[in-house]
């Protein structure tokens, strides 16, 4: 049989409307299937949302939307718990680093640090199962400071805690939740919409994929998704655009996507909306709406009644101007498959929930941050007449929060954890062999990052014999925080190993042997980690615990020739001291 024969297309899925496609379904099948390994085997790229840096930056804009809370009267209760709720917490790795932020600034926070509660979320019970036996999150579970929940964002509306018992449903919240969500919601249902010569029009879409010899359930094409076709088809919206969301969301909230649509449809339909008045550029437009985070949205903020600050990193677009032009959705495949989030649609929504937005000043970056505050609805935009200029509201309630405005200037629009990844991605890709200053002055941009060490080992290492004392003592200040921020998920990436090596280039010979030490508890006995634990004996001249290491080496390598030489060596030492 051909291969054509043997993999023939066909259709998976008539066309129906994008948010009820079995293709999200097909995205949650992917995640639940691969578990913890869609990032421990870099299946989905996740270092620019799983590093020390912009863990330090979530903590201090939450840090300044606390600080916020506290100046206003009534709006926070210190003796209740602040829930911060991670929706697709995904390998558990970013909570870590915000939790270790929170530490480092906890006397700065006029809150107390033990009643702000970390929540890792996601639907897939193997991710859940791998965070609560996870070691580096252990003391975090011990103190009360983090619990888990199951949740499916678009549909739960409960958050059942784990360790705790308790369980957290509408209204029962006492303090505004904080909610992060990191390259989430370009992977919830999204629907499609595009306005064509002045009229709103929805895109239904049909997914067409390789047979792969006759599989027919959603499980099957788990790590297929790249063979999915996608072909749509738009008609137009014919009555009461609030009838449209009609037992999908919320009675408000069917009001609020009414009005964000009714706004994209006049806005691309008015020759004013070019700023070159050029007609030609006014051929109607083409956008997603991501209902999916709408609906976590709501089914979160109901929780604390409402009240919320969220904080999303994703690829985005928030200029209504990348969205002109009658073109299909594009669908970036990475392992699973992802879609470019609509931060201008969530702007609008909060803004109409009588919240306010923090916009990053980036446009066409691989990662977005954007603020969102959700208050109590005594501004929500449904109480004002129509013509209510929503950038002059949105203004206004930013006016009550200056600290989170400061915070978010400073580690988002000042120099954002975009430009950090981008950084020391270009430093890596551009500079054959950066100088030790400069890498070490990386690092301590990065707050000292494994990942980032990891990168740059080779570099770092190979100029240790010319070191000065002063960058001597950043680096063995730095080795520990290193070793400190160090979350297990890839045994390849063996960084006790690494930082042993850096311990021996700086004659360090004991430390250098309990990273050497941690490297075989962490990552597994390995005989070149045992040769080079028998260096460091016998740069201490302790030549039978040098052998021992050798020997042990030879044991697990016997042609291991290096450790052949150097136990050759200590024979001959020892032979020539009894002379």
């Amino acid at each position: 049989m051909n291969d054509s024969a043997k993999n023939s297309s066909r259709i998976f899925e008539d066309f129906k409307r994008c948010s009820e496609s079995k293709m999200w379904r097909l995205m949650m099948e992917f995640y639940d299937e691969k578990g913890i390994n869609s990032w421990s085997k870099g299946i989905v790229p996740s270092f620019v949302t799983s590093n020390a840096f912009i863990g330090k930056c979530y903590a201090r804009i939450i840090s300044g939307y606390i600080a916020d809370l506290c100046a206003m009267k009534n709006a926070i209760d210190k003796s209740e718990s602040l829930y911060l709720v991670e929706v697709g917490g995904g390998s558990g790795k970013f909570a870590f680093h915000v939790l270790k932020a929170f530490e480092c600034i906890r006397d700065r926070i006029d809150f107390p640090i033990d009643n702000i509660v970390y929540v890792l979320t996601d639907f897939t019970e193997s991710n859940i199962k791998v965070w609560e036996q996870h070691p580096a999150l252990k003391s975090f579970v011990e103190s009360n400071r983090l619990d888990f929940a199951k949740f499916e964002a678009v549909n739960d509306r409960c958050l059942y805690l784990r360790k705790s018992g308790k369980i957290l449903t509408k209204g029962q919240v006492k303090n505004p939740i904080c909610i992060v969500a990191n390259y989430v919601i370009d992977t919830l249902s999204h629907d499609i919409f595009r306005i064509h010569d002045g009229v709103l029009q929805e895109g239904l879409v049909s997914i067409k994929t390789q047979e792969l010899d006759g599989l027919k359930e959603v499980k099957e094409f788990v790590g297929n998704v790249s063979n999915i076709e996608t072909k749509y088809l738009y008609r137009d919206i014919i009555g009461n655009l609030e009838d449209y969301y009609k037992n999908v969301v919320t009675s408000p909230d069917q009001s609020h996507i009414a009005r964000i649509l009714e706004g994209y449809r006049d806005y691309f339909s008015s020759n004013q909306s070019v700023s070159n008045k050029d007609e030609t550029l006014c051929d109607g437009a083409s956008l997603l709406l991501p209902i999916g985070f709408i609906k976590a949205l709501r089914n979160l903020s109901d929780l604390s009644s409402g009240k919320a600050l969220i904080i999303t990193g994703d690829k985005g677009a928030l200029n209504l101007e990348r969205f002109r032009g009658l073109n299909d959705p594009h669908i970036a495949f990475h392992g699973s498959f992802s879609v470019m989030a609509n931060f201008h649609a969530i702007k609008q929504y909060c803004i109409l929930r009588g919240g306010c937005a923090l916009m990053s000043h980036q446009d066409e970056v691989s990662l977005m941050v954007n603020a969102f505050v959700l208050s109590d609805g005594l501004h929500c935009m449904a109480n004002f007449t129509s013509n209510v200029d929503e950038d002059e509201t949105n203004s206004s309630i930013q006016k009550g929060y200056q600290n989170l405005i400061h915070a978010f200037e400073d580690n988002v629009n000042n120099f954002s954890p975009n430009d950090f990844y981008l950084m020391q991605r270009s430093l890596r890709e551009e500079s054959q062999n950066p100088s030790l200053p400069t890498l070490i002055s990386l690092l301590k941009l990065s707050s000292w990052d494994c990942e980032v060490f990891f990168k740059f080992r080779e570099n770092i290492i190979s100029q240790l014999p010319r070191v000065t004392v002063g960058l001597k003592n950043d680096l063995l200040r730095g080795a520990d925080i290193i070793w400190g921020n160090y979350y297990h998920l890839d045994s390849d990436k063996d960084i006790a190993f690494e930082l042993g090596r850096m311990m021996f280039g700086l004659q360090m010979w004991n430390r250098s042997i309990d990273f050497y030490e941690q490297s075989m508890t962490w990552c597994g006995e390995h005989h070149v980690t045992q040769h080079n634990i028998g260096l460091c004996y016998s740069s201490m001249g302790s030549l039978e615990k040098a052998a021992a290491c050798f020997v042990r080496s030879l044991e697990m390598k016997p042609d291991y020739e290096k450790a052949k030489k150097w136990l050759e060596k200590i024979k001959y030492q020892e032979m020539a001291s009894l002379d």
